[in-house]
């Protein structure tokens, strides 16, 4: 991947994800490569998607937005990880947090990644941080399948004890939900007791790399299970149809394990719109 310093004019950029009235994006692109990803349909990324931004002005150009911006809450990594493995040589996510923390403006983070462990004593200085940490995938032979350079199960579940003991408000992200592919159960079964609160957001065909994803599924798991798979995205009959049966298993869960599961489910024509309902706040 080639790796490019880039100079943004924004960074606070307004969002309709209803966690936060802002986002902060620190980099352009990300080493991660999840096939799925949704950022991937931004036009920025989908025709370089090789090459990673390191936005180097960031925290000053935050720092003179905050002069005439005043954020209630701040969404960090709606469209790139912010805790790749190149933040640890920029630290371009530690000085935003930190100007953040500075302004006790709160701040929602978005991450798969267990580097965020190194972030986590600055991160609880505000008690109104908090942080989705996602894990849609239940082995790590599936990881390998979707997501091209992300932390290890072991690395993750490492982290998520880790946050809670810092008493970081968390939630995890079981998001996207591949049909037939990620197995609520069996991700329940990886999670600490500690963990109280889990999404389960339904995967969406028209974001990230559908043909990619069901060559995935053919190439590891034969032509049936890719037709099945594609048959759920087929009509908004079927994939209201499947909605049901996640909401039933999420109910099931939600009921053996003593836990909170909150279903978001983008509409069938439309992703990215004010109603997705990414249930209540932490």
């Amino acid at each position: 991947m080639e790796i490019r310093a880039i100079k943004t004019q924004r960074v606070l950029s307004p969002t309709q994800i209803t966690l936060a009235d802002y986002a902060i994006n620190p980099y352009r692109g990300c080493e991660f490569g999840c096939i799925y990803c949704y950022a991937l349909q931004n036009k920025n990324i989908r025709n370089n998607e090789e090459i990673l931004g390191i936005k180097i002005n960031a925290a000053s150009v935050l720092e003179k937005e905050l002069c005439y911006k005043l954020p209630k809450r701040v969404l960090l990594g709606s469209a790139t990880e912010c805790f790749q493995y190149k933040e640890m040589e920029y630290k371009i996510t530690e000085k935003i947090i930190q100007l953040l923390n500075s302004r006790n403006i709160p701040y929602t983070i978005l991450t798969k990644s267990h580097l965020i462990a190194e972030y986590l004593p600055i991160i609880a200085k505000n008690k109104r941080n908090k942080i989705y940490f996602t894990l849609n995938l239940h082995s790590n032979k599936l990881i390998k399948m979707f997501e091209k350079k992300t932390p290890a199960i072991e690395e993750r579940i490492r982290v998520i004890k880790t946050i809670t003991a810092h008493k970081i408000p968390l939630r995890v992200h079981i998001g996207p939900f591949i049909p037939y592919i990620s197995s609520l159960e069996k991700i329940i079964s990886l999670l600490p007791e500690s963990i109280k609160e889990i999404n389960v957001e339904l995967y969406h065909h028209t974001m990230g790399n559908f043909t990619q994803v069901l060559n995935i599924i053919e190439r590891n798991f034969g032509e049936d299970m890719r037709n099945k798979v594609n048959s759920v995205y087929k009509s908004r009959n079927n994939y209201l149809r499947f909605a049901e049966t996640l909401e039933d298993r999420i109910s099931k869960a939600q009921s053996k394990h003593r836990i909170k599961l909150f279903l978001i489910m983008p509409d069938f024509d439309d992703y990215y719109n004010e109603k997705i309902n990414y249930g209540d706040n932490i």
